[in-house]
């Protein structure tokens, strides 16, 4: 959205100094044009929130732009010089890998331009000194473009790991299952699709801890997680909702194909040796989302589920029934 104001004011200000004041009228039509789809972008973008449509129809403009001004404005006042802030737009719209090659591909055509001499790139300001310099100086403003930007994606990649993912299971922690689901129900609402969660815990999991200390109890949640994680559906959701708790999305499955799934991760739960303490066992609580389900009744309804499984004997799926 910056961008592309940016844009609007920028087009429609060398409009009005090309139209009226230098009389390049060439110049001022792809002004224009350029005025008109920054509008459109930003009107575009406000309605329908696509930002990557919206960031590709701006990045193309701008490409298209800069080539057709460099061709049309050829060596007049230093034209070649607006090239220079490309490498920045579109480093900074695309990300440093996508941006990268959008620069890339449009330094290709001005130097090809370059090379064959179109316009009058080979008289007055431009002899093999100053392109070179031109040259040299574009590479440099690309590259530490392009090393600010990696920057920044690899400090944001690393705070939104923190954000997202529990330290001690490597899996979503409680506020990204929180965000997951609330987007499967809209979509679950919005398509009418199924949509089955289910919340389990560890049977006795603080005997383990008293008996065996806390590193081991760490150990075994670690070790369950990757167990589930790994028997899980591609689809399916699965991080830890709090100590010992865990949650599981299941999306697109009925409940009886949840039921399923959640009794073959409890099978191989039980059937795994951990180191130090053995076997454990785990009680699940099941329940299938319904219209007049919301987000906090539907954790409700499992936690009582699982609830019901610890009093059933625990090492059990048992699946949450309206009464």
């Amino acid at each position: 959205m910056i961008f592309a104001a940016l844009g609007a004011s920028t087009f429609g200000f060398f409009f009005f100094y090309n139209a009226f004041f230098l009389h390049y009228y060439t110049i001022a039509l792809i002004d224009t044009i350029g005025f008109s789809i920054s509008i459109a972008s930003m009107i575009f973008l406000r309605r329908t929130h696509r930002i990557k449509l919206s960031t590709f129809i701006v990045t193309s403009y701008f490409f298209i732009f800069f080539v057709a001004f460099t061709y049309f404005n050829k060596n007049e006042s230093f034209g070649l010089i607006w090239n220079i802030f490309f490498c920045i737009i579109a480093i900074n719209l695309n990300g440093h890998k996508k941006g990268l090659l959008y620069t890339l591909a449009l330094y290709g055509c001005v130097f090809w331009m370059a090379h064959k001499g179109i316009g009058v790139w080979q008289q007055g300001l431009w002899d093999k000194v100053a392109f070179f310099r031109y040259v040299f100086s574009l590479g440099l403003l690309t590259f530490v473009v392009y090393v600010m930007e990696l920057a920044l994606y690899t400090s944001y990649t690393k705070l939104q790991k923190l954000a997202e993912e529990d330290e001690l299971t490597q899996t979503y922690n409680r506020r990204k299952l929180k965000e997951i689901l609330q987007r499967e129900i809209e979509r679950s609402n919005r398509y009418e699709t199924s949509l089955c969660v289910a919340l389990f815990d560890i049977d006795n999991f603080k005997n383990i801890n008293d008996t065996y200390g806390h590193n081991v109890g760490d150990e075994v949640l670690r070790h369950l997680a990757k167990i589930v994680k790994s028997a899980i559906r591609v689809n399916a959701t699965f991080g830890r909702w709090g100590g010992e708790e865990f949650l599981l999305i299941l999306p697109n499955v009925s409940l009886e194909e949840a039921k399923i799934a959640c009794e073959k991760i409890r099978f191989i739960i039980t059937q795994t040796e951990f180191e130090t303490i053995g076997s454990i066992t785990c009680s699940f609580g099941l329940c299938a989302y319904s219209a007049t389900s919301n987000f906090d009744t539907l954790i409700s309804q499992c936690d009582h589920a699982m609830y019901e499984a610890k009093s059933a004997g625990k090492n059990c799926v048992n699946v949450f029934v309206s009464k």
